[in-house]
C-alpha cells in the first residue's frame, strides 16, 4: 500500500502579535496589473538599490512589499527597504514611513505563489480570534537568490482588535 506524502503548510511558524514601531524607508508605490506584478517587483527592487548606492545609504532591513490592494486583475504596490538615516527620494522613489500599530505576522517558507494559502489561513485565523484587518499587508523578503522552495518571507497585516468580540 502507497502511503500518500504529507503535505508540507508553507507557515513554518506560529502566528505572532506583535507591536511594531513605526519605521522610514524608500519605497516605490505602483499600481500595476497582476499579471505584471512579479516583473514589477524586481525592477523597483533594482532601482531603489541604485539609488540607494547611488546616495551612499545601506538598507537598513530586508526588501518589502506591502499591498495596499490586491485583485485579480491589478495591484496597488509599495516596494521599498527601510533605512537608518534619512533619504529624500528621487523622481519615482518616495521616503516612506510604515506605520507603528499591531501586526499578525509569521514566516513563510517556499515560493511565492504558495503565500496565497497562508492569508486564507491568516484570514481565518483573524475571524476566530476576533480581529478584523485594514485590507493591507506586508511581506519581507528574508533571503533571496536561492532555490524558491527555500525562499523565506515574513508576512504582516495590520490589525485592529474587534472590543464587541463580534
Amino acid at each position: 500500500m502507497k502511503r500518500k506524502k504529507a503535505r508540507k503548510m508553507p507557515r513554518i511558524s506560529d502566528w505572532l502579535v506583535m507591536q511594531r514601531p513605526e519605521e522610514r524607508g524608500v519605497a516605490i508605490r505602483s499600481q500595476v496589473p497582476l499579471k505584471d506584478l512579479e516583473n514589477k517587483i524586481t525592477e523597483s527592487r533594482d532601482k531603489l538599490e541604485a539609488y540607494l548606492r547611488h546616495i551612499g545609504i545601506r538598507p537598513a532591513g530586508n526588501f518589502f512589499v506591502t499591498y495596499h490592494s490586491f485583485s485579480k486583475k491589478a495591484v496597488d504596490l509599495e516596494a521599498g527597504f527601510l533605512t537608518a538615516s534619512k533619504a529624500a527620494g528621487r523622481e519615482e522613489i518616495m521616503p516612506v514611513t510604515k506605520r507603528a500599530g499591531l501586526y499578525l505576522t509569521c514566516i513563510h517558507q517556499g515560493a511565492r505563489q504558495t503565500i496565497p494559502a497562508v492569508y486564507r489561513e491568516m484570514d481565518a485565523w483573524l475571524q476566530d480570534q476576533h480581529f478584523s484587518t485594514t485590507g493591507e499587508s506586508e511581506e519581507i523578503y528574508l533571503n533571496e537568490n536561492v532555490q524558491e522552495a527555500l525562499l523565506v518571507t515574513q508576512i504582516l497585516i495590520p490589525i485592529l482588535e474587534d472590543v464587541n468580540g463580534e
